[in-house]
């Protein structure tokens, strides 16, 4: 994966390389889209343990992309809304929820944008693994989240460590990878151009660059509790759903460090209620 210095608009050519995975993810093992198929879950066991009962409860989904896990909640008896800004994601969900028979609104949009479009009455608001390094203003997200919600709503969201974003990514095992080779504290957009997909390494992607931005752990709990939200919960957790440090082996549906290695904290999850 290589960096580059510039790019004209980091959101659209976000955008266009998330167009471009969409076919490759609705129909990649890695998403497990046949086992949902079949009647089971895409939602992972620390975010059904987490969540709580969304039963009857009005619930959007913030980067739904093709919705797997929106329908899943919505499974759960949730009046679900998954709002995207890839227009051919909200299309495979739309597609999705109807070939399940799933009732469930879908949306196209940003993220600021999901006020006007989705509503700000939501019971909850849902975001979950790999979203906020795509978003350059934590700000702008978190009082996007409190004006989705209605008064007394919750906030829930599962998302990778930043921690992991300053070791090593290139070494054969988990001990070497560990080495420190990025700082955390980063200020504007990281510049990838890289046409492997993290689904299907082997597929070569139409649109190579992404734009990335690193948010500390201090950044994304100050954005929550100055948009009015009040933490009642922040947990960190030794596994996750992708190999963030490669070498980490998988376990069920997570990555964990090997056995006898130093576990790090390489998840972390949130729970916040609007006053």
């Amino acid at each position: 994966m290589t960096a580059y210095k510039s790019t004209p608009d980091p959101i659209e050519q976000n955008r266009a390389r998330w167009d471009d995975v969409v076919d490759i993810h609705v129909n990649s093992s890695f998403y497990r889209v046949a086992e949902f198929r079949r009647g089971e879950t895409s939602l992972d066991p620390l975010v059904l343990s987490e969540i709580g009962d969304v039963a009857g409860q009005k619930l959007l989904h913030l980067q739904c992309h093709f919705g797997l896990d929106t329908l899943s909640l919505a499974r759960l008896g949730a009046h679900v809304t998954g709002l995207d800004f890839s227009g051919k994601a909200i299309a495979a969900a739309r597609a999705l929820a109807a070939e399940t028979d799933i009732a469930a609104r879908f949306v196209e949009g940003r993220v600021e944008q999901a006020p006007g479009l989705a509503g700000t009455d939501f019971d909850i608001v849902f975001t979950s693994w790999g979203v906020l390094v795509w978003l350059p203003d934590l700000t702008l997200w978190a009082q996007t989240v409190a004006k989705c919600l209605k008064p007394g709503g919750r906030f829930y969201l599962a998302e990778g460590h930043p921690v992991t974003w300053i070791f090593e990514d290139r070494k054969d095992t988990y001990r070497e990878n560990l080495n420190v080779v990025r700082s955390y504290f980063l200020d504007g957009p990281q510049h990838w151009d890289d046409p492997r997909d993290y689904a299907e390494p082997s597929v070569s992607l139409n649109h190579h660059t992404s734009n990335e931005w690193q948010h500390t752990l201090g950044e994304v709990v100050t954005a929550l509790a100055q948009a009015g939200l009040r933490i009642d919960f922040l947990h960190e957790h030794d596994k996750l759903v992708w190999p963030a440090i490669p070498g980490m082996e998988r376990k069920d549906r997570f990555f964990e460090a090997p056995e006898g290695a130093p576990r790090l904290p390489v998840a972390y999850s949130i729970s916040a209620r609007k006053v």
